[in-house]
């Protein structure tokens, strides 16, 4: 009867921390398939990344349009933290440095298809504009 009770308790125990929506999403190097907003251009890409336990986001912008006349591209790399509101399924970027405060009014948001795929959009968090559709690699 021991070994029953047992097995139960860590059958629920591992059932309840093992498949979080966080974990599905993380697996994946996210990128910017389809700019909706004419502002946000550039090819971006979103990896989440777990160093020593630390988890956090690697943010990539490389912005080519004034490559033909400049010369030049600009490249936005960044390591960030985030929190996850579960119930807005949404991400925010957290520990912003002047150089990053961009990102401060940026969020992805989350969700699943029926099949139980992830799908994540960039927001601008000041008007709630849907900025680009990220797709996995």
């Amino acid at each position: 009867m021991k070994k029953i009770i047992l097995a139960l308790f860590l059958l629920t125990f591992s059932l309840s921390f093992s498949n979080s929506d966080i974990d599905i999403i993380s697996k994946e190097l996210w990128r910017c398939s389809y700019s909706v907003d004419r502002t946000f251009k550039g090819l971006t890409y979103i990896k989440f990344l777990n160093e020593n336990g630390k988890p956090s986001i690697s943010v990539s912008i490389l912005d080519n349009r004034a490559a033909l006349k400049t010369g030049k591209v600009s490249l936005e790399l960044s390591q960030l933290d985030y929190e996850v509101k579960e119930n807005e399924n949404s991400i925010y970027f957290t520990n912003l440095s002047d150089k990053t405060q961009v990102f401060s009014n940026y969020k992805l948001s989350y969700s699943f298809d029926k099949k139980n795929r992830p799908k994540m959009d960039l927001y601008r968090i000041s008007d709630n504009k849907k900025l680009c559709n990220l797709i996995t690699n």
